[in-house]
């Protein structure tokens, strides 16, 4: 194989080939500059109100039970708008809780009917698992917040007894579709 090298003189010619080959070229015309406006948040499907409120009821129905509980709303996007935690609760339910609202708006489905794929679906279950370690929480109490067929959040519950979590977060989505519903008026 030949060794290729070049000259001292050889990078000079070229480096003046480039710029006379730029210099003949006539100069872009700029564009007219004009004020871009300044990049908005997409509206939230979602609101802070609207959070509170599915919060609120879901506490609500925890107290009628003497329980205490962790709640959790995302949005579309799995981030959270609001949480809350009661007395006395521990602390790790709302991670729980978190977990549970964010497989439930990722999947699209109440994370009771997620928790059933790992005796139906196995691999679906642990592929889950293994693909969001330590975010989801395949376990009853997370369902999706659905407006016109459309997932646009989700509430997590953790903390009631078996079966009860998803009880308190769907009393709280009754009142936050009560709320949408006066509010449209």
């Amino acid at each position: 194989m030949k060794h290729f090298s070049l000259t001292r003189a050889q990078p000079v010619a070229i480096l003046a080939l480039i710029l006379l080959a730029a210099a003949g070229r006539p100069a872009a015309a700029q564009a007219p500059t004009t004020a871009t406006p300044a990049p908005t948040a997409a509206p939230a499907l979602i609101s802070l109100e609207e959070a509170r409120a599915i919060i609120l009821a879901a506490e609500e129905f925890a107290r009628g039970r003497n329980a205490c509980m962790a709640v959790v709303v995302v949005d579309q996007s799995a981030n959270v708008v609001s949480s809350d935690r009661m007395d006395a609760c521990s602390p790790s339910n709302t991670h729980l809780a978190e977990g549970k609202a964010f497989a439930s708006v990722m999947f699209r489905q109440t994370t009771e009917a997620l928790g059933e794929l790992a005796k139906s679906r196995p691999d679906r279950y642990f592929g889950i698992i293994n693909m969001y370690p330590g975010r989801v929480y395949l376990v009853g109490g997370g369902v999706p917040l659905v407006v016109d067929g459309k997932v646009v959040g989700a509430v997590g519950v953790a903390g009631l007894p078996q079966g009860v979590d998803e009880l308190a977060g769907r009393a709280g989505i009754a009142a936050w579709e009560a709320l949408r519903a006066k509010n449209k008026k």
